[in-house]
This record gives C-alpha cells, structure tokens and sequence, in this order.
C-alpha cells in the first residue's frame, strides 16, 4: 500500500475518533444534572406543645329556691352581660303554698279563737287546765307553720338580683314553669375572673413548666394571636377528656366568655443544621440530604429532629465546608456528576401553620 493509500485510510479514522470523543464528551455534560447548592447554615427551631381550650368563668353560682315556686318573668337571656343588683328573674309563689299559707293562717286564726275561749270557761272554773294547756299548744302550732310558710317567701314574689358583673351561662326554666324547690333556675358566671386551662397529654406533662411562653390563637375569626406564659399545671387527668389542664395566664380584656383558643406552648428548642424541607430525601436507609464532593453528589445520612413550615433542623456528619442541595436533589444519586449553582441558604424562619410563633427559627 503506498503512503496516499494511507493518508485516506488515516483520515477517515482520525475523524471518526474526533466525533467519538465529542460525542462522550457531550454524554458526560447530559448526563450531569444542575442542582442548587448553599453552604451549610446551623440554626435552631422552637420545641412546642399543641394544646386547645374554652375561656371560663373562676367564679360560677347557680340560682335556686328552697321552695317550690313559679316562674313569672325572665329579664335575660344566655349570653346577656349584667351588673352587680340587676334584676334577673321573677320567682313567684307556687299555687299550692298560697293555698298552705292560706290554710295556715285560717288554721291559726281558729286556734286563736278556741284559746280565747277556752280560758274564759278556766276562769268560770267551767274548763279543766289540761284543756287550757291543750288549746295553748294548738295555737302555738299553728303560729309556727303560718311563720315557717312565710319564712320560705311562700305569699311573695321574688327579684334574683345579680350578685357580681358577669354573664348569663345558662338558664334552666321558661316563664311560667312550675319549679320544685331546688331546682336549678340560672347559672351565673363572673367575668372579671376569667381562666383558660387547655388540655395537654398526660406523656407529656413532665416538659412543661410555670412560666414558659405561650402564643394563643383564638378560633374566632378575625382575632389577633395573644402572647402570653403558662400560669400552673394541673396535678390530675380530667375524667371527661383524659388530659391534663394546663392553666394559661390571661391578660384583662384579651377574651371572651366561651371563646376558644389554640395554645403554642414553648418548652424548648431543637439545634442543628437549617435546611429546605423539601431538600431532605427519605427511602428505606431513612432520611439523608446531598454535599457536593469535587463535583460530584456525596449523601449524608442524616436525622430530622423537627420540621415547621418549610424548614427542617437535622443532624449527621455534615462537612461545614462543602455545599449543601437545596434543589434538585430528586434526580441525582450518590456519586452523580453534578452541575451547582449558588443560591441563598435557607431563611431561618418558620411558617408555623398557626401563625402563632413568635421567632421559633433562629440562626
């Protein structure tokens, strides 16, 4: 073969290795995936408890008579605020005790009648003394019931007057009703002692203490959040919830009677590396993230300790000194070549759901 045989055989194989390696060249450029990178930034995030309470009154009192009675007129209702002295409710007297009070005083009326009598005929010496001592005792008797029916306000109406200020919580009766004696008429609470004890669980007690800050959430629409600390823990499970009230102080004015609150309470903080949420994978090892290595993916296992909103707080062998992804982690693996752009770490605050923390995040 002769040397131009040669060149025309050389130059077609050059060529073809030229295209070769541009075209594994241009597979390794496909192949490397962009992701966003940030340097690691430690931070921390608020420990919370999750608790929900009804605003109540201290002081409650529920009005009765010890009499049987009837109701002849409401002046409130449920929810109506009221005055120290205001009139609440009429309560008249029962038929049937008018018709005993009128008995009674019949009753006495004749015994007085027979007594006046009977020591006339004494001193005619026409009356023995032991029929003396006898119409002395029938009138005494009768005295004492006449005075013991109107003791118990059986010939008379009368006013419930209000005790305190407060508010109408209940009312039990309608105007007209036939009540027995002791039955519950009204309950009346105060409203310049207020509370609010929300239940927390039982496990979970032993990390509250009195003083710790607190951000309250009213489920009424339209309220601003209300910051505030734990008051007192309670030393007993509520039979009705199985829970353990938390007692939460309340600034005056800051409620209403029966107004519900959703309580954040602040019982520490979880310390560690600050990162995108969405930047955290998880498959069946558990949770890692990916640090850049010379330009390419290195996973680190890591462990979530808390998330709030978008952010996550995790801890593991994270190297401070090589970019972390925060982005486009999904489509790389351990060991991937990789494309990096800078973007800023990740905003140390927390989108609490609730809205209720005050600065769970901190850097």
């Amino acid at each position: 073969m002769n040397r131009l045989s040669m060149n025309r055989f050389l130059l077609p194989f050059g060529l073809v290795c030229l295209i070769a390696l541009h075209g594994s060249a241009r597979a390794d450029v496909k192949a490397s995936a962009l992701v966003q990178v940030a340097d690691p930034k430690r931070g921390s995030i608020s420990d919370t408890l999750i608790g929900y309470g009804i605003v109540e009154s201290e002081n409650t009192l529920t009005r009765s008579f010890q009499r049987d009675g009837l109701i002849a007129e409401i002046m409130v209702e449920v929810g109506d605020q009221f005055k120290k002295g205001d009139p609440l409710l009429e309560f008249g007297a029962a038929p049937a005790a008018l018709v005993a009070y009128e008995q009674a005083t019949t009753a006495l009326r004749l015994a007085q009648g027979t007594l006046a009598r009977t020591r006339q005929l004494f001193d005619q010496k026409l009356a023995t003394r032991d029929q003396l001592e006898g119409a002395e005792k029938v009138a005494s008797d009768a005295q004492l019931t006449k005075e013991m029916y109107e003791k118990q306000g059986a010939t008379a109406s009368e006013t419930v007057l209000a005790p305190f200020d407060g508010i109408v919580t209940a009312i039990a009766v309608s105007k007209g009703d036939r009540v027995a004696a002791g039955t519950s008429l009204m309950t009346l609470a105060e409203t310049d002692r207020i509370r609010l004890r929300v239940g927390i669980e039982p496990s979970q007690i032993d990390r509250l203490k009195v003083g710790q800050a607190v951000d309250l959430e009213s489920q009424m629409p339209g309220r601003g959040p209300i910051k505030t600390r734990v008051k007192g823990l309670g030393a007993a499970i509520d039979p009705k919830t199985r829970l353990v009230p938390v007692a939460v102080t309340l600034p005056n004015g800051s409620a209403l009677m029966g107004e519900g609150f959703r309580a954040v309470i602040f019982v520490g903080t979880y310390e560690g590396w600050v990162i995108a949420r969405d930047a955290v994978g998880i498959d069946r090892k558990g949770a890692f993230v990916f640090q850049i290595d010379d330009e390419h993916a290195k996973r680190v296992d890591v462990t979530v300790l808390r998330s709030a909103g978008d952010v996550s707080v995790i801890k593991g062998d994270i190297d401070p000194q090589k970019k972390l992804v925060l982005s486009g982690g999904y489509q790389i693996a351990d060991g991937d070549l990789v494309r990096t752009q800078d973007v800023a770490p990740t905003v140390a605050t927390e989108a609490d759901p609730a809205g209720a923390a005050d600065d769970p995040v901190k850097p």
